[in-house]
């Protein structure tokens, strides 16, 4: 994150400009041009040469019969082209599915960006639910969520209070963490175990066992989860057989992207 704020000053406005439109498009919510303009705070003028811009390009997408945008399918030829490539998918792909099958729920595949959770993959259970707004490309708050405290846990390795303090720890379940030393706390148990719980923190009714995914320098690329209804996997802390199994997931792929033990 260091990284990316000293880069800021290499940006070009107008590229910026356009990435944020794109990045406020890719919720899937349909807008028109005076709500991007209002939503960016950017004059509707400039507005309208970005969007003709990205249109030319076929990034975004125009309905004429409402004037709504939404993203184009060059966004989706990119998407393609990034799975297609992205090494730790194509690693984790086969046990993500063996998982799936063997526990039947839903599985993630997530990496840490900017603090959120960005879901690179995600197998649907084979029990039909409606309870998760998790989706491929989509974020979520990676204090409150099994993947993200299973990637936070390991970026921040010796996690104090004060190492936390740019997190705002919104509530959004009774069971939502607020405190920067519980927080902490969590972390270093996490770390301790091997594994993160999501005890409906983020979604209320959503349970989920998350593990770190290593790669061949011992650095903590991505975490896998499973994740499913409260009535299904609860008492979570006490289902050790899925605990066991999504950490062995987990390690199988860190293993395929050359993880050993004795490299760290």
């Amino acid at each position: 994150m260091a990284e990316a704020r000293k880069s800021d000053r290499y940006n070009i406005r107008v590229v910026d400009k356009a990435v944020r439109v794109l990045n406020v498009l890719s919720d899937g919510k349909p807008r028109t041009l005076t709500m991007l303009s209002k939503e960016m705070d950017i004059n509707s003028s400039t507005t309208f040469r970005l969007l003709a811009t990205l249109l030319s390009h076929d990034l975004v997408q125009l309905d004429e019969a409402t004037g709504n945008y939404r993203l184009g399918l060059a966004c989706l030829e990119l998407s393609r082209a990034y799975h297609t490539g992205n090494a730790v998918r194509t690693a984790a792909l086969a046990e993500m599915e063996a998982l799936r099958d063997e526990t039947k729920e839903t599985v993630h595949l997530g990496i840490l960006a900017d603090m959120e959770v960005v879901y690179l993959e995600k197998l649907e259970g084979l029990f039909a639910i409606g309870l998760m707004s998790s989706r491929v490309g989509g974020r979520a708050p990676a204090y409150c969520t099994g993947l993200g405290k299973a990637l936070l846990a390991y970026t921040i390795p010796d996690s104090q209070p004060g190492d936390l303090s740019e997190f705002k720890l919104k509530r959004y379940t009774d069971t939502t963490i607020t405190r920067q030393g519980e927080l902490a706390q969590e972390l270093a148990r996490i770390r301790r175990d091997g594994y993160a719980l999501d005890r409906g923190e983020h979604e209320l009714e959503v349970r989920c066992v998350a593990a770190p995914i290593f790669d061949q320098y011992g650095k903590t690329v991505a975490a896998i989860s499973v994740s499913g209804p409260r009535d299904r996997i609860d008492p979570l802390h006490e289902n050790r057989e899925l605990i066991k199994r999504t950490k062995q997931a987990a390690y199988n792929i860190s293993r395929r992207l050359g993880y050993r033990e004795e490299n760290i």
